[in-house]
């Protein structure tokens, strides 16, 4: 099952990074904004201040939330291939 969990986080992580990523990229112009203007949007809102969508310190937030959905998307992905490894463990008894 340990082997199961690790490829599933892994896989869960990858694709998470890339849905997280590819919505920014098309569909970050459309919507009115990708992750960097939403996050520059909250940093504004939250301490009244007035940083632009290329700030350091607004790289460094997306990177954050990238990595929380990237750390979302593992745990989801190992939980799913465990339950599929004992399903498929279950069906062959």
């Amino acid at each position: 099952m340990k082997k199961a969990f690790y490829v599933g986080a892994v896989l869960g992580g990858i694709s998470g990074i890339v849905v997280a990523l590819s919505m920014d990229l098309l569909l970050g112009q459309s919507i009115g904004g990708g992750w960097s203007s939403a996050v520059a949007h909250d940093l504004n809102q939250l301490f009244k201040i007035n940083l632009s969508d290329h700030h350091f310190i607004v790289i460094i937030g997306v990177i954050v939330v990238i990595s929380f959905i990237g750390l979302f998307g593992s745990f989801v992905g190992g939980v799913f291939f465990v339950m599929t490894a004992r399903l498929f463990k279950m069906l062959t008894k």
